[in-house]
């Protein structure tokens, strides 16, 4: 029994190492993958896809739920606002000016 008890110790610790080492070398040939060229373009034009599909989606949900036009007319009112921002500094401005 304790020689099965030793043997089987053993092999457990012989199967740990192995994929210790597996997962090294696996480890090792990533990082030689990732600094090739091509795979670093891959990685850039995958993200632009992403990118762009995120985008597509949020338009057509923004389309399918009528946010679209909320968006567009928060917009205007964000345009407005600052408008109306800028046109009172200004005016501000003016009023010391003609204060000295």
């Amino acid at each position: 029994m304790a020689k099965i008890m030793k043997a089987a110790k053993q092999a457990a610790g012989r199967a740990k190492a192995a994929a210790t080492q597996a997962r090294r070398t696996g480890k090792a040939l990533a990082a030689q993958l990732a600094k090739k060229d091509v795979v670093k373009r891959a990685g850039k034009a995958v993200a632009r896809v992403q990118g762009q599909a995120a985008a597509l989606a949020t338009k057509v949900a923004d389309k399918a739920t009528g946010r679209a036009r909320k968006r567009k007319r928060a917009k205007v009112v964000a345009a407005v606002v600052g408008a109306a921002a800028v046109a009172a500094a200004a005016g501000v401005a003016a009023a010391r000016a003609r204060k000295r």
